[in-house]
């Protein structure tokens, strides 16, 4: 039958359901909307609230925390949309719901209010929770049990997905940045819309496609989710084994006493949720194993320990989009030769056209999209030359470096798929474990070049080189490459065949809780500042004296002031602009707006002991770097003394952070990054060969190149 007869569903292009495209430009754009918005959300939040181009104004330590929350909700949600597309509505659907959500969320967050951010952030985790676990689901159901065509397919779905990586860093943070946060979260949302109507229009393609149970009841796929049990018949099985429950109700209620103790607020509210949530996921997981045979038991003991490697992984690698995306806007010397930019997007170009030409010759699906991304990358580079790089050196963003990970995994997916096809026919060990650990060191070296940065910084009290940013992500890469395509492949491998779909939710939550640990460690990154206040009766020709006779200063502004910092005899002294001020002259202990003299008093000893303790902390510096930031504050504060109530302004609120203190904080933290992440990957492969036996031949490794070169959706 020809192509012209076939119905729209079953036609092809290139040898593939044209579906394929569909699905491959509504991932795209998908991808385009997520991380470019991820591109610029901490940096929104991060944002001085009355600057050029405003943001939340919050500290970068509450950034990563809800950074580290909204990644980790993310993936938790997509679990639920699995099952209600598994369950009620069928994929098809469920991404189309999702879609829906994600343009809203998006269009949400171009307005300028915070109680559109929050929303936004809200239908946004809600669609990608939709959309995300089931689209790759559909690319794997236009294709026949047993085609050959379905590995291809699925690379080629994958390189739409870091195509959208790569494009929205560049463009969206670009717009964020130089424009306005919230023009970048609207393109990101125009992103979004055009995967939304691909997809409408594409679904004359995708028919039979991702349809509700209901549409499939007589279908091998029905009878393979009757294979699958329940939750639902698990959490009731749960309620009648008492060993099981005490210790499912002993988690969640640890959990929560925990949460009640160390957190408050929304974030209480939140670690409330996520006790409960792992107790049940434990109190599935004991039910799982009290269900299996003693050959499952052991493979699934070996599983859990694999979603723990992936917690360990996503907990380092999601430093990207937090601490390390900071980090580059702060503290890396962006400013890059034209000649350099040039190289990098011709050399770029010519490899992306060399492994199109590769393709050809070795008749490979994937040999038209390459010659698409090279004509992509010259044309991003010709209207940037036209439009943009204008001086010399250029100054590029730092959301755009977000972009290096997708290019890395376009250069470098099938060469580190090939390199362990190759070291497998060598003989050596090439199991999936193997592969994860090793993924986990490599990423963690990554860690190294940052913390030579840091090094760096401290040593030449300069800005550090771009090249061990770039090192940093080059090494994440080849990480993520050789740890993250096969962990989806080892669940299914080992995992109880029944609880297969199961044990593919826990995954979701280990990446998710990944990204919390990520969130975390960026918290721990960040010394809290002391708080302080500017002096009340300083007038604006005193401000001017301290910033500098260059710059005029007006009410409502926000100013700097950076300077050496000492602790003398006499108090704190502030050498700035050539003259040495005592600090207590310009500045006092903010009180944090108590309401009695008592509070009052605790509140600013608390900020004195915490200057005095930050200017102890290396015996041998006698001088640090104070940086002092001042915004303008009409909040007036309520204070008593002695019963007798007075009121008071504070026109300058602002913050004394101490520069070497800070920085060898982030120092520590990328080493400890890295001696953890390779310690845990080393344990791994000490135990390796016990480990392998308890999978008793599951793990068995073939030549399926797949598995392999393509490249990752994990993130």
């Amino acid at each position: 039958m020809s192509d012209i007869a076939k119905q729209p569903h079953q036609k092809e292009l290139f040898g593939h359901p044209v579906g394929l495209y569909v699905l491959f430009f509504t991932e795209m754009w998908e991808r385009f909307s997520y991380y470019g918005m991820r591109a610029i959300l901490v940096y929104y939040i991060i944002a001085s609230a009355t600057g050029e181009n405003p943001g939340l104004d919050w500290s970068e330590g509450d950034a990563y925390k809800l950074y580290g929350w909204y990644t980790m909700l993310v993936y938790v949600v997509s679990i639920f949309g699995g099952i209600i597309a598994d369950k009620l509505i069928g994929q098809k659907k469920t991404v189309l719901y999702g879609g829906i959500l994600l343009v809203a969320g998006h269009s949400i967050l171009a307005i300028e209010q915070n109680w559109a951010f929050f929303t936004g952030l809200l239908l946004i985790i809600l669609g990608v929770g939709g959309l995300k676990p089931n689209i790759s689901t559909m690319v794997g159901g236009l294709y026949k049990q047993g085609d050959p065509r379905r590995d291809g397919g699925f690379t080629i779905f994958y390189i739409g997905i870091n195509v959208g990586a790569f494009l929205s860093a560049i463009i969206v943070g670009a717009v964020g940045e130089n424009y306005g946060w919230h023009y970048g979260f609207g393109l990101a949302g125009i992103g979004m819309f055009l995967g939304l109507i691909t997809y409408l229009i594409g679904q004359k393609y995708l028919i039979g496609i991702g349809d509700s149970p209901k549409k499939n009841k007589n279908n091998q796929a029905d009878s393979n989710e009757k294979a699958d049990t329940s939750i639902a018949a698990l959490l009731g099985n749960l309620l009648k084994s008492p060993l099981q429950l005490v210790i499912t109700g002993i988690i969640m209620i640890a959990g929560t006493y925990l949460s009640i103790s160390y957190s408050e607020g929304v974030d209480r509210s939140l670690w409330i949720g996520v006790s409960i949530f792992l107790g049940l996921v434990a109190g599935v997981l004991m039910m799982i194993y009290k269900d299996i045979t003693k050959i499952e038991k052991d493979r699934f003991v070996v599983l859990l320990l694999s979603f723990l490697i992936v917690v360990v992984f996503w907990g380092a690698f999601e430093q990207a989009g937090g601490l390390m995306s900071v980090y580059t806007k702060n503290k890396i010397d962006r400013n890059v030769s034209l000649l350099f930019l040039d190289g990098l997007f011709i050399i770029g170009a010519l490899v992306m056209f060399i492994k199109s030409a590769i393709g050809f010759v070795k008749k490979q699906d994937t040999k038209w999209l390459f010659a698409a991304l090279g004509l992509i990358i010259s044309a991003v580079y010709i209207v940037l030359k036209i439009k943009v790089f204008k001086t010399n050196p250029f100054e590029l963003p730092g959301s755009v470096f977000q972009s290096v990970n997708a290019l890395f995994i376009m250069i470098f997916g099938t060469m580190v798929g090939s390199f362990w096809v190759w070291w497998r026919r060598k003989g050596r060990e090439t199991s999936s474990l193997f592969k994860m650990a090793i993924g986990t060191v490599v990423m963690g070296i990554g860690f190294l070049f940052m913390a030579k940065a840091s090094m760096d910084i401290e040593q030449y009290g300069d800005k550090a080189a771009l090249a061990l940013l770039i090192l940093a992500y080059l090494f994440h890469t080849l990480g993520e490459l050789s740890s993250s395509p096969v962990s989806l492949s080892f669940i299914t491998k080992v995992a109880p065949v029944k609880y297969v779909s199961l044990m593919m939710g826990v995954y979701f939550a280990s990446t998710g809780f990944g990204n919390k640990v990520a969130g975390l460690i960026g918290e721990s990154s960040q010394v809290k500042p002391v708080s302080v206040e500017f002096v009340s009766d300083a007038s604006p020709e005193t401000i001017n004296q301290l910033i500098g006779n260059d710059t005029t200063f007006a009410k409502a502004d926000e100013f700097d002031l950076v300077g050496k910092i000492k602790k003398t005899a006499d108090g704190y002294t502030f050498i700035e602009n050539g003259s040495s001020i005592n600090i207590e002259s310009i500045v006092k202990y903010s009180d944090g707006g108590a309401e009695t003299e008592e509070e009052r008093q605790a509140k600013i000893n608390a900020e004195t002991e915490k200057l005095d303790t930050y200017l102890s902390y290396d015996e041998e510096i006698d001088t640090y770097t104070g940086i002092l930031t001042f915004k303008y504050d009409t909040k007036e504060h309520q204070k008593v003394k002695e019963g007798k109530a007075e009121t008071t302004v504070a026109n300058y609120s602002g913050e004394l952070a101490i520069f070497e203190v800070q920085d060898d904080r982030e120092y520590k933290t990328f080493i400890m990054i890295f001696l953890f992440t390779v310690a845990f990957a080393i344990l791994v492969i000490i135990f390796l060969k016990k480990l392998k036996a308890l999978t008793h031949g599951a793990d068995e490794v073939n030549d399926n190149l797949h598995e392999e070169e393509a490249a990752t959706e994990a993130h």
